[in-house]
């Protein structure tokens, strides 16, 4: 039994690293839109690992995924377009590739006989600023403000749909802003999150912008955390279509630019961060998960790992 990974990018590529350590045979899709062809290659030339280069929106090239020789039993769908600037992609593109790229997966992995069908949702899902000072599986979506987070709503509609009326047992992991080293590492601002992206500003010099949302808590957690939870969901799966919020800590982008800073000025560098005066007051949010009774508890920190971070983009190490 093996797995397919849509999207072997930050996260799947990680991902893929994980289960390939176990042993398990793994087939990544990817249509290199946002992820550079040579940074690929760790994982790609790692036996068991097999390619498919091809869009999820593509049905000859999901076809050709599912029929490349590895029995799939399960599936990571974390293709899609992720970033909501606005200048990352079309419309139509984002359109395509994130509301008629599950459809696509969903249907060769029911008719190939998959068992389980684990999607990369997003914990924005809830809105920026969540209705309900304690946010669960069972708040209620909140507003979104791009197309990106939009089809996440679309996705897990469908995967619900599919668990009803095909069988297929769905889970929709609601995933916070993800941070750390991995083997696909951005560079384009667009595609980065916030505790990423502050440390490559950082070491090359440039202001930390905030806008008034950046004071608004959310939940940060770690590249590796995430494909530990993703891989003890798909270990888990209940019957039907399940939801479980990824998190690691809560935090808000302020805070985040805020220990950039602070680490950096230990290291040399001169990091200015740039936001509302006064800043806004934030608010009390306590982020919840059921993924506690799995077994999942994150096990890094936006303290231990924005060292690394930093290193990682050209910071000179401590003492160097």
């Amino acid at each position: 039994m093996g797995s397919l990974i849509t999207g072997i990018g930050y996260i799947g590529a990680r991902l893929a690293e994980r289960l390939l350590d176990s042993g398990e045979p793994v087939v990544g899709m990817d249509n290199l839109f946002s992820t550079d062809t040579a940074s690929l290659g760790p994982v790609v030339h790692r036996e068991g690992f097999t390619f498919v280069e091809g869009s999820v929106s593509d049905e000859q090239a999901v076809a050709l995924a599912f029929d490349s020789g590895v029995r799939i039993d399960t599936v990571y769908h974390l293709a899609a377009q992720a970033s909501a600037h606005p200048s990352a992609a079309r419309p139509r593109y984002t359109e395509e590739t994130n509301l008629i790229g599950p459809r696509v997966v969903l249907d060769h992995a029911c008719r190939q006989g998959t068992g389980v069908f684990v999607f990369g949702s997003s914990l924005q899902l809830y809105g920026r600023a969540p209705s309900s000072r304690r946010v669960t599986e069972e708040t209620p979506y909140g507003p979104v403000l791009d197309l990106s987070h939009l089809s996440k709503i679309h996705a897990e509609k469908l995967m619900e749909m599919y668990a009803l009326t095909r069988g297929i047992r769905c889970l929709s992991a609601r995933i916070g802003l993800v941070y750390g080293l991995g083997p696909v590492m951005k560079t384009d601002l667009r595609f980065m999150t916030a505790p990423n992206k502050f440390c490559l500003q950082a070491v090359h010099g440039e202001e930390l912008r905030l806008d008034a949302g950046a004071y608004l808590p959310t939940s940060m957690v770690h590249l590796d955390d995430v494909a530990a939870g993703l891989s003890l969901l798909a270990g888990a799966a209940p019957d039907g279509f399940s939801a479980f919020n990824l998190l690691g800590e809560t935090v808000s982008v302020a805070q985040v630019a805020e220990t950039v800073r602070r680490v950096g000025a230990g290291r040399g560098l001169a990091v200015s961060v740039v936001g509302p005066d006064p800043a806004p007051r934030q608010p009390d949010v306590e982020f919840a998960s059921r993924m506690a009774g799995l077994g999942y508890a994150p096990l890094h920190s936006l303290e231990g790992e924005i060292p690394a971070l930093l290193e990682h983009f050209g910071c000179p190490r401590r003492g160097a």
